[in-house]
């Protein structure tokens, strides 16, 4: 194996880290502050990815704006879900949201594929040209955008959290959230914001990911394991952590194919999780 393969892998990794950290941070908030895996956080990717080329290919709009709506209608989605449907479950428990999400995920999933068919699209991006370090082709213009697309949404959660008032707040409420009811902290305002943050990102990780792969109705379907997989990686209760967590399991799944066929690509990111139980069962940087 040349330095040259090992350096591609490790640049498409990163590329792999960058989209699937997106997804995972919004569905480690959720996680933070109500308690529960929500499977159809991965539906999302898919409805961003759809609306996107909705817009874009087939209504003619620029590319950007239709990402941007389709972000905005993405988020508004998952307030609605989150809203009507999980919220009213809660009195129930955190399983019987879980297998609320899992429904949610299948008819999503479901009228995706009846609208859109199972024929498998992509979007008409320009061709990009790799960039070259020392002669050696690393990654196109569009991979090395998502990556910097990718840093810019993170960098601006970060202010968001350490800066702002709703940011404090989310902190607070992750923290205890009776104690921060008690403090007079609006916490019915703070859900709404991590519903609408959350499939924010997750509309964005999906139009993202249709950029460098195909568009499917089992787009997201097929990330929810490895986004759970990055999540528990990093610490579910940790957003910090899910984002290092997501970042190292890009690497780990594109270094990986190196030595194991491409096909068990998303293998490598279950052994990591099993290994990862057995030793650290919380994660890198989750709690006890």
């Amino acid at each position: 194996m040349s330095f040259s393969i090992l350096l591609q892998h490790i640049m498409y990794g990163i590329v792999t880290g960058s989209i699937l950290l997106l997804a995972t941070v919004g569905f480690s908030m959720i996680y933070t502050i109500k308690g529960f895996l929500n499977i159809a956080h991965g539906e999302l990717l898919t409805v961003g990815a759809y609306l996107t080329y909705l817009f874009s290919m087939m209504m003619g709009w620029n590319f950007i704006y239709s990402a941007i709506i389709s972000i905005v209608l993405t988020s508004m989605i998952g307030l609605l879900i989150g809203k009507t449907l999980y919220e009213p479950m809660e009195r129930y428990g955190p399983i019987v949201l879980l297998f609320t999400s899992v429904g949610a995920a299948f008819a999503i999933h479901g009228i995706t594929e009846m609208i859109a068919g199972p024929i498998i699209r992509s979007y008409r991006m320009l061709p990009s040209r790799a960039i070259r370090l020392a002669g050696i082709p690393l990654v196109g213009k569009n991979e090395l955008l998502i990556v910097v697309i990718a840093v810019g949404s993170i960098f601006f959660l970060h202010l968001l959290l350490i800066r702002t008032k709703i940011g404090k707040a989310f902190r607070a409420m992750a923290s205890n959230t009776n104690l921060a009811m008690n403090r007079g902290i609006n916490t019915t305002k703070i859900t709404g914001f991590v519903w609408i943050y959350a499939s924010a990102m997750a509309g964005l990780a999906g139009i993202l990911l249709a950029m460098v792969t195909s568009l499917r109705p089992d787009l997201g379907w097929g990330q929810i394991l490895i986004i759970m997989a990055a999540a528990i990686l990093g610490g579910l209760g940790s957003i910090y952590g899910v984002m290092i967590g997501a970042i190292l399991l890009g690497l780990a799944m594109d270094i990986g194919v190196i030595i194991i066929p491409s096909a068990y690509r998303p293998a490598i990111a279950f052994v990591i999780i099993i290994i990862m139980l057995i030793i650290k069962p919380h994660g890198i940087f989750g709690g006890e």
